[in-house]
Protein backbone atom coordinates (compact mmCIF):
# COMPACT_ATOMS: atom_id res chain seq x y z
CA UNK A 1 0.00 0.00 0.00
CA UNK A 2 1.23 3.74 -0.99
CA UNK A 3 1.60 5.64 2.01
CA UNK A 4 3.45 9.05 0.09
CA UNK A 5 -0.22 9.86 -0.36
CA UNK A 6 -1.37 9.92 2.89
CA UNK A 7 1.41 11.97 4.36
CA UNK A 8 0.93 14.02 2.04
CA UNK A 9 -3.11 14.63 2.60
CA UNK A 10 -1.58 14.72 6.29
CA UNK A 11 0.81 17.76 5.12
CA UNK A 12 -2.14 19.36 3.21
CA UNK A 13 -4.33 19.61 6.44
CA UNK A 14 -1.56 20.93 8.89
CA UNK A 15 -2.51 24.74 7.49
CA UNK A 16 -6.03 24.41 7.93
CA UNK A 17 -5.41 22.57 11.28
CA UNK A 18 -3.34 25.79 12.59
CA UNK A 19 -5.43 28.22 11.15
CA UNK A 20 -8.48 26.45 12.65
CA UNK A 21 -6.92 26.30 16.35
CA UNK A 22 -5.73 29.91 15.63
CA UNK A 23 -9.62 30.75 15.76
CA UNK A 24 -9.93 29.34 19.02
CA UNK A 25 -7.58 31.70 21.02
CA UNK A 26 -9.85 34.27 22.56
CA UNK A 27 -7.56 36.71 23.07
CA UNK A 28 -3.65 37.98 24.97
CA UNK A 29 -0.75 37.61 24.24
CA UNK A 30 3.20 35.53 24.71
CA UNK A 31 6.17 37.19 25.24
CA UNK A 32 9.19 35.04 24.83
CA UNK A 33 13.03 36.01 25.91
CA UNK A 34 16.36 34.52 24.99
CA UNK A 35 19.58 35.02 26.17
CA UNK A 36 18.29 37.95 28.90
CA UNK A 37 16.39 39.68 25.64
CA UNK A 38 12.95 40.28 24.30
CA UNK A 39 12.96 37.79 21.52
CA UNK A 40 9.24 37.33 20.09
CA UNK A 41 5.76 38.51 20.68
CA UNK A 42 3.18 37.14 19.80
CA UNK A 43 -0.49 39.07 19.83
CA UNK A 44 -4.18 37.93 19.37
CA UNK A 45 -6.64 40.52 19.24
CA UNK A 46 -10.28 38.68 18.84
CA UNK A 47 -12.00 41.48 17.85
CA UNK A 48 -9.96 42.44 14.73
CA UNK A 49 -9.76 38.42 14.38
CA UNK A 50 -5.90 39.10 13.76
CA UNK A 51 -2.42 37.35 15.28
CA UNK A 52 0.51 39.63 15.20
CA UNK A 53 4.25 37.74 15.65
CA UNK A 54 6.66 40.46 16.15
CA UNK A 55 10.27 39.23 15.85
CA UNK A 56 11.73 41.81 18.26
CA UNK A 57 15.35 40.45 18.43
CA UNK A 58 15.11 37.76 15.77
CA UNK A 59 18.82 36.57 15.43
CA UNK A 60 17.99 35.46 19.17
CA UNK A 61 15.79 32.66 17.51
CA UNK A 62 18.45 31.42 15.20
CA UNK A 63 19.94 29.48 18.03
CA UNK A 64 17.17 27.29 18.88
CA UNK A 65 16.91 25.56 15.37
CA UNK A 66 18.83 22.70 14.94
CA UNK A 67 22.07 22.71 12.86
CA UNK A 68 21.35 19.39 10.90
CA UNK A 69 17.98 20.75 9.93
CA UNK A 70 16.89 20.42 5.97
CA UNK A 71 16.11 23.73 4.96
CA UNK A 72 12.78 23.97 2.90
CA UNK A 73 13.52 25.25 -1.31
CA UNK A 74 11.81 28.44 -2.45
CA UNK A 75 9.24 27.11 -4.19
CA UNK A 76 8.15 24.64 -1.61
CA UNK A 77 8.12 27.48 1.41
CA UNK A 78 5.99 29.18 -1.33
CA UNK A 79 3.33 26.53 -1.40
CA UNK A 80 3.35 26.03 2.24
CA UNK A 81 2.42 29.73 2.71
CA UNK A 82 -0.05 30.19 -0.08
CA UNK A 83 -1.75 27.38 1.71
CA UNK A 84 -1.48 28.42 5.07
CA UNK A 85 -2.64 31.57 3.95
CA UNK A 86 -5.77 30.55 2.05
CA UNK A 87 -7.01 28.24 5.15
CA UNK A 88 -6.38 31.83 7.46
CA UNK A 89 -8.73 33.60 5.18
CA UNK A 90 -11.21 30.82 5.21
CA UNK A 91 -11.72 31.10 8.65
CA UNK A 92 -11.35 35.04 8.43
CA UNK A 93 -8.28 34.92 10.07
CA UNK A 94 -5.24 37.48 9.69
CA UNK A 95 -1.26 37.08 10.84
CA UNK A 96 0.82 39.68 10.65
CA UNK A 97 4.39 39.36 10.55
CA UNK A 98 6.19 42.01 12.17
CA UNK A 99 10.23 42.93 12.18
CA UNK A 100 11.19 45.16 15.39
CA UNK A 101 7.47 46.50 15.62
CA UNK A 102 7.54 47.46 11.50
CA UNK A 103 5.08 45.28 10.03
CA UNK A 104 6.71 43.19 7.00
CA UNK A 105 4.22 40.41 5.84
CA UNK A 106 0.39 39.71 5.97
CA UNK A 107 -1.29 36.65 5.01
CA UNK A 108 -4.62 35.70 5.45
CA UNK A 109 -8.03 37.68 5.38
CA UNK A 110 -6.71 41.16 5.55
CA UNK A 111 -3.64 40.78 3.18
CA UNK A 112 -4.73 43.24 0.34
CA UNK A 113 -1.69 42.40 -1.74
CA UNK A 114 -0.69 44.83 -5.35
CA UNK A 115 2.54 44.15 -6.64
CA UNK A 116 3.15 40.94 -4.19
CA UNK A 117 0.40 38.96 -5.88
CA UNK A 118 2.86 39.52 -8.96
CA UNK A 119 5.31 37.19 -6.77
CA UNK A 120 3.09 34.84 -4.79
CA UNK A 121 0.81 34.12 -7.14
CA UNK A 122 -2.04 34.63 -3.85
CA UNK A 123 -4.72 37.27 -3.33
CA UNK A 124 -3.94 36.52 0.27
CA UNK A 125 0.01 37.10 0.64
CA UNK A 126 0.98 40.67 1.26
CA UNK A 127 3.96 42.14 1.38
CA UNK A 128 3.91 45.31 3.50
CA UNK A 129 7.23 46.06 3.43
CA UNK A 130 9.91 44.76 1.10
CA UNK A 131 12.64 45.97 3.10
CA UNK A 132 11.72 44.50 6.59
CA UNK A 133 10.91 41.49 4.86
CA UNK A 134 13.90 40.89 3.32
CA UNK A 135 15.86 42.01 6.58
CA UNK A 136 13.42 39.19 8.35
CA UNK A 137 13.92 36.98 6.18
CA UNK A 138 17.95 36.80 6.44
CA UNK A 139 17.52 37.34 10.63
CA UNK A 140 16.09 34.42 10.35
CA UNK A 141 18.11 32.49 7.85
Amino acid sequence: MDQSGDNNNKTQRVPELLAKSLKQVKAGAIDIEMEGQSALRIEVNKLKETVSIDFIHPKVLRLAEPKNKRRLGLFEKLKTAKEFSQSLADNSLTLVFLRKGKEAITLGREADPKLSKLITGSDDIQIDSVRESIKLGRDLK
